[in-house]
C-alpha cells in the first residue's frame, strides 16, 4: 500500500505541477498578445495621424497648383505631387483600428474629389472664362480648407482615442 501512496503522490504532484505550468504559460501568452495588440494599435494611430497631415498638405498643394495656373499663368504640372495620395491606406487603417473616424475620412475623400475635378479641368479645359476660373478656384479653395478642417478634427479625435488606449493599457 505504501508504494501506491508514493506513486499516487508522484502522479498528483506531476499533474498539479503541469496544471500550474500550463496556467502560467497561458496567462503569459495572453499578456503578450494584449501587448502586441496594444503596440499595433499605437502604430496604426500614428500612421493615421501622419496620413491625415500628408493628405491635407497634398490637397493644399494641388489647390495651389490650380490657383497658380488660373491666377498667375503658371502651368499646372502633372507631377505636382512628389508621392501618391495614400487614401486607400488611410481608409484601411481607419476601418481596422479607428472606425470612429470613418465619417471624417469619407468627407475628406469627397472634398478631395472636388479638388481632383478642378485639377483635371485646369489641365484639359481650353476655353477658360473669368467666371469659370473664379468658380474653379473658389471650389478648390473651399475643398482644401474643408479637408484641412476635417483632418484636424480627426487628429483631435485620434488623440482622444490614444489617451483612452493609454489609460487602459
Amino acid at each position: 500500500m505504501g508504494e501506491w501512496l508514493g506513486l499516487i503522490g508522484a502522479l498528483a504532484g506531476t499533474a498539479i505541477g503541469g496544471f500550474v505550468t500550463y496556467k502560467v504559460a497561458t496567462q503569459q501568452h495572453s499578456h503578450e498578445r494584449r501587448l502586441e495588440k496594444h503596440r499595433r494599435k499605437i502604430e496604426a494611430f500614428e500612421g493615421i495621424y501622419d496620413l491625415l497631415s500628408t493628405i491635407a498638405s497634398q490637397a493644399s498643394t494641388l489647390n495651389m497648383g490650380v490657383i497658380g495656373d488660373l491666377g498667375y499663368n503658371s502651368p499646372l504640372k502633372a507631377d505636382i505631387l512628389k508621392e501618391k495620395i495614400q487614401f486607400d491606406r488611410l481608409r484601411m487603417l481607419v476601418d481596422f483600428y479607428a472606425p470612429e473616424l470613418k465619417p471624417s475620412v469619407k468627407a475628406m475623400f469627397l472634398q478631395l474629389g472636388i479638388i481632383g475635378k478642378a485639377v483635371g479641368e485646369v489641365m484639359l479645359k481650353k476655353n477658360r472664362t473669368d467666371e469659370w476660373k473664379t468658380n474653379t478656384v473658389k471650389a478648390g479653395t473651399l475643398a482644401s480648407m474643408e479637408i484641412e478642417r476635417l483632418a484636424r478634427e480627426a487628429q483631435e479625435r485620434l488623440s482622444e482615442l490614444m489617451q483612452a488606449l493609454s489609460a487602459e493599457g
